[in-house]
């Protein structure tokens, strides 16, 4: 039980060094992403380089970029994620570390059922406070939109949701597609 808690010593001293670079490094990649233009050449883009993103910031699910939002809601939206960008920074460090915690107690030599289980409870609040507060930030963002920003907002996610359907079906089948090969 001694050498448990020397690794955990031992992991949380890079951990915290780690976590801190790791946190300005997001502040870094998020001031460059806030300072570039939402639309146009040279505007966001999202997951594989596709326009609009996937959820635009702070994972919201929301397509900002596609909305045609004014210059006031621009900085009206960006007061918000300022506003609330320790807290959600916070959530996000707290779940990285307890991923973290649970890759480490899966991966120790002697399994620990109590240890793995204490910490994959951790890693479901965590998670649940990552939801919570980008939920609350959704919340203030979207009372930013007029009704028809809204109303074309609730299409877009309507659509991404089918694309993501149709992707996830189109994977299954070339899974199964794959199973049949290696046993015929």
């Amino acid at each position: 039980m001694a050498s448990m808690g020397s690794t955990t010593r031992k992991t949380m001293k890079w951990m915290v060094p780690a976590g801190v670079f790791l946190t300005l490094g997001l502040f870094g990649v998020a001031d460059v992403a806030w300072s570039q233009p939402p639309d146009g050449p040279g505007g966001r883009r999202g997951r594989m380089g596709r326009r609009g993103g996937s959820g635009g910031p702070g994972g919201l699910m929301l397509p900002l970029g596609r909305l045609g939002l004014t210059d006031t809601q621009h900085e009206q939206v960006r007061g918000v994620m300022e506003q609330n960008r320790e807290a959600t920074q916070a959530a996000g460090a707290r779940l990285r570390e307890v991923r973290q915690a649970l890759h480490d107690a899966v991966g120790a030599d002697v399994a620990n059922e109590g240890a793995i289980r204490a910490v994959a409870a951790e890693l479901a609040n965590a998670e649940g406070d990552v939801a919570v507060q980008r939920a609350f930030v959704r919340s203030q963002v979207w009372q930013l939109l007029t009704p028809d920003q809204q109303a074309t907002a609730r299409e877009l996610e309507a659509e991404m949701k089918q694309r993501m359907e149709q992707r996830r079906g189109r994977r299954a089948e070339r899974g199964e597609r794959r199973e049949r090969r290696r046993q015929g």
